[in-house]
């Protein structure tokens, strides 16, 4: 008993320390209960806005629900379609197999016939070659076994096939209603898009002149190290402790950029609110957008002035910060692998033309993608 007591004591420090996994879930809960905080803060800073941005914000939100559902039905789509493709070559070899032990059968029933002229009790009577009739005993004997045997496969793989043609029509019901879901978000799609064309172009016969333009501007990048500054102080207490990845600054210049196209807007150079904090990647709608490298989610909502926004904490006091996105793929606390699709390429925000805008910040402030990216050529990335 005593020893018992023992045991439980040594042990006891290690039964009440959290498991990896609680202590994940845990942070995960207090990072979205934070992020929750700071996304309405910044949803009261933009109470000011227009109706039009507001129909903007909503239109924006709209595409990329459904860019985002779009992107989940191709994938089922895809995997459906991969099942029906092994469903179909397991049929054609069960089909193959079941073919080939009726033949089989078939073949051992003739030997039985021919064996059968001299049937058991005929020779179990005839005792001129003991020897001889012992032999053929046995070889009855085999026959039999081999007959039931064969039946027995034949059936079991009947069933099987009956089986396997059941998943398979299930598997092709999936599919048309994936389908059907699919054609619905398409025509959703088009019909947001429409209606965004219409915003956009109430929107910019709004800002009349280049001074209200440019207070606009301001006013959205003031915003923007308004976020920066809340997610730094929200997360300064959840680190990123990833022993399996390299730190983030040992990556400089070797990260595969976010998007291939053409830099339309270098960092730092000129603006009408001053300069560009990070680049401008011009690609056609739709294209994907991967994560830089690895990291957790700390923002995934729309922001006036980027649009539909999702940034990137990597740990260290780095982030990437990816915008005017078309859809977005992930939320707060998910984790993100290097190279893995996070966005797709839009015009959200309110841009003429599609493209990314991608950033970097060391401690909220920017430092230049190029340097930290693969290098350039002949203006071109990814």
């Amino acid at each position: 008993m005593r020893k018992a007591v023992i045991m439980v004591l040594l042990l006891l420090p290690t039964l009440m320390m959290a498991s990896p996994e609680s202590e994940k879930k845990k942070q995960l809960n207090v990072l979205r209960e934070r992020m929750q905080r700071v996304e309405k803060t910044i949803s009261l800073s933009q109470l000011s806005q227009s109706k039009e941005e507001k129909a903007l914000k909503k239109v924006d939100k709209a595409l990329s629900e459904s860019t985002k559902k779009l992107h989940f039905l191709n994938k089922k789509l895809s995997d459906t379609q991969q099942k029906i493709k092994r469903l179909q070559q397991q049929q054609v070899e069960l089909k193959e197999g079941i073919k080939e032990q009726k033949n089989l059968l078939g073949e051992q029933l003739k030997s039985a016939y021919f064996m059968g002229k001299q049937q058991r009790v005929k020779l179990l009577l005839n005792q001129q070659d003991p020897d001889r009739m012992s032999r053929i005993m046995q070889y009855y004997d085999y026959f039999n076994q081999a007959r039931i045997k064969s039946v027995q496969t034949l059936e079991e793989d009947i069933q099987q096939l009956s089986l396997l043609e059941a998943a398979l029509a299930d598997k092709r019901r999936d599919l048309a209603s994936f389908v059907e879901a699919k054609r619905a978000e398409n025509k959703k799609l088009v019909e947001s898009k429409k209606v965004r064309k219409t915003v956009l172009a109430q929107l910019h016969k709004k800002i009349t002149n280049s001074s209200q333009e440019l207070a606009e501007l301001k006013e959205n990048e003031k915003r923007l190290t308004s976020l920066l500054a809340s997610i730094r102080q929200a997360i300064n207490d959840i680190p990123i402790l990833d022993q399996k990845n390299k730190p983030f600054h040992r990556l400089k210049g070797k990260m595969n950029w976010p998007v291939k196209g053409r830099i339309r807007n270098r960092f730092g150079s000129a603006r009408k609110s001053g300069s560009y904090d990070g680049v401008v990647i011009s690609a056609s709608e739709g294209t994907t957008i991967r994560s830089i490298s690895h990291g957790r989610v700390v923002y995934a909502d729309w922001l006036r002035g980027y649009g539909l926004l999702i940034i990137v904490d990597h740990g260290s006091k780095y982030m990437s910060l990816y915008a005017f996105n078309e859809g977005l793929y992930k939320e707060v606390g998910d984790w993100v692998e290097v190279g893995e699709t996070i966005a797709t390429v839009g015009v959200s925000g309110g841009q003429q033309k599609a493209g990314l805008y991608f950033s970097i910040r060391k401690n909220g402030k920017p430092v230049n993608p190029v340097h930290w990216c693969r290098a350039a050529k002949k203006g071109r990335v990814g």
